[in-house]
């Protein structure tokens, strides 16, 4: 009912771990950083500002789109049920910051950092630069001709 959802744009800071509960249900899960950024106009530069870092669990069908795709590094857009967990450890009582993750996607707006998983096939790559509409034309005649 009182759900707390978020969207957190990151990097994922560890490789996804997967696990199977005694239900049967696989849950992948992982780390990931986000970091606001700011230009700082003195500086005449961009710098970081606060950190916030989450483990994200995929549970079902989220866990299974990740699976080959998410790896360390990959920059991500996470959307999903924010909920903090308390446990004890040797240092005493933690808290961690989890996300369920209702959906999960490669964060286009930062380039190609993505795994090579992510990327298509070459020759799927080769047909779709030499295709309609590419602007070569000498490509498209040799194609048709």
């Amino acid at each position: 009912m009182f759900e707390t959802t978020v969207a957190v744009v990151g990097t994922v800071l560890t490789e996804p771990r997967i696990r199977t509960t005694p239900g049967g249900e696989r849950v992948v899960s992982f780390r990931l950083a986000g970091n606001s950024r700011r230009y700082d106009r003195e500086a005449e530069r961009w710098t970081d500002g606060d950190r916030l870092i989450v483990t994200v669990n995929c549970w079902r069908r989220v866990a299974d789109g990740v699976l080959g795709v998410v790896g360390k590094a990959t920059p991500l857009v996470v959307s999903g049920r924010l909920h903090t967990r308390e446990f004890e450890s040797g240092a005493g009582r933690r808290t961690s910051v989890e996300v369920e993750a209702a959906a999960v996607g490669l964060d286009l707006a930062r380039g190609n950092r993505f795994p090579r998983s992510a990327e298509r096939p070459a020759a799927e790559r080769d047909a779709a630069a030499t295709g309609p509409g590419t602007g070569r034309p000498d490509v498209a005649a040799a194609r048709d001709g």
